[in-house]
């Protein structure tokens, strides 16, 4: 008996091994999602007294196109913030301000942000 449920339970798992899934993610977009981890963003305090160049301006935004889909987060515009920075070479952003605006065009509502991309001495 003990072994009929050892080969039936052997047979269940190899049934699936042949299986794959088919995915909307490509090594490309994981790369182009992921760039920003390496920017870190600073508020002004932070770099007092340290050494660093600004490299231009930067925005990111987040937009609710339809009534159904869910509200733009404020999070979603500092990570393209941020992925635009490591586009310029930065390694770090000073934050200006993030502004939430409602019936824009194009959008429901938008979280904008704004920043200056920096590259920080290590």
């Amino acid at each position: 008996m003990r072994l009929l449920g050892v080969t039936l339970a052997a047979l269940a798992l190899s049934g699936c091994a042949g299986w794959g899934f088919d995915s909307n993610v490509s090594p490309t977009g994981i790369k182009e999602y992921y760039k920003g981890d390496a920017v870190r963003l600073y508020s002004k305090a932070e770099l007092e007294g340290v050494n660093y160049v600004t490299l231009g301006s930067v925005e990111g935004e987040a937009c609710q196109i339809e009534a159904n889909e869910a509200p733009p987060k404020e999070a979603d515009a500092r990570a393209q913030l941020r992925r635009r920075a490591a586009d310029m070479g930065a390694n770090g952003v000073v934050l200006d301000s993030c502004i939430r605006f409602n019936d824009m065009p194009g959008c429901l509502e938008q979280v904008l942000c704004s920043g200056q991309a920096v590259v920080v001495a290590d």
